[in-house]
């Protein structure tokens, strides 16, 4: 599990790194680690939540509602974000960049919080 934390804390790293910069150079490259982060933070929470029961129920709950919310809006997003880029619509890019952004820097907090649960710091 040590190993798993260190992928998800090295991921969320990059993330956090990129959205530093108030734009997230967004690109298939960089859509394709967000949804990955999301794969990876979801097995944390599945096995915090539901095996070792780490982190808190309110936390747990709170990645609920997010990972529904990921799931509904990330995959619309993209296809949006890449039809503008083929459109070059810079307006409608930058409307589709903001909400990955977003949706990165959520899915990043709660990796952190997810994380800090397996090391005791509740």
């Amino acid at each position: 599990m040590k190993r798993f934390a260190s992928v998800v804390f090295l991921t969320t790293l990059l993330v956090g790194c990129a959205t530093l910069d108030q734009t997230l150079r967004v690109s298939g490259t960089t859509l394709r680690a967000v949804g990955d982060q999301f794969a990876s933070v979801a097995e944390v929470y599945k096995q915090g939540c539901d095996v070792d029961r780490v982190i808190p129920a309110d936390q747990c709950q709170q990645f609920r509602v997010f990972g529904l919310r990921f799931k509904q809006t990330y995959p619309l997003t993209v296809a949006a974000w890449e039809v503008a880029r083929r459109a070059n619509d810079k307006a409608a890019e930058k409307a589709a960049r903001e909400v990955i952004e977003q949706l990165a820097d959520d899915l990043s907090a709660l990796a952190v919080i997810g994380i800090n649960a397996f090391q005791g710091d509740r």
